[in-house]
């Protein structure tokens, strides 16, 4: 599974910036939850290349694979570039869900009138939305 943040970037959002804490139990909360989130932000794309900053070719157009898919540009270590919207919309899912380990909160409460079905806040889904594959034609 690939973690669309790092463990540093989360630390840092969260202001967890104590060296006296590091490994500690708020580490072992988001080894949990940075790849559970990213996971629930790459299915709620639908497809998970939209999360990724695509390769472009020397006139700047996205290279595209067998399927017609933009191909993801990899970073110096080899790993997928995750595009700013989504590592985004990420810290901001997980300082929601850490603020409201609980589920309590407004940012966690989906109005009844809004129905159900909903994977992530308000906030998470407006970043999301202009990547996320539409369905219906």
């Amino acid at each position: 599974m690939t973690e669309l943040v790092t463990l540093a970037e989360a630390r840092a959002h969260l202001r967890l910036d104590d060296p006296d804490t590091d490994g500690g139990p708020d580490d072992l909360w988001l080894a949990v939850f940075i790849p559970a989130i990213s996971e629930a932000v790459l299915g709620w794309l639908k497809d998970a290349w939209r999360a990724y900053v695509p390769e472009l070719d020397t006139d700047g157009e996205p290279i595209l694979d067998t399927n017609g898919d933009p191909v993801i540009a990899l970073d110096t270590d080899g790993n997928p570039t995750p595009k700013w919207s989504v590592r985004a919309a990420v810290l901001v899912e997980l300082a929601s869900q850490f603020r409201f380990r609980e589920g309590e909160g407004r940012d966690n409460v989906v109005p009844s009138s809004d129905g159900h079905g909903y994977t992530l806040n308000k906030v998470s889904t407006a970043l999301l939305t202009p990547l996320r594959r539409p369905t219906v034609a």
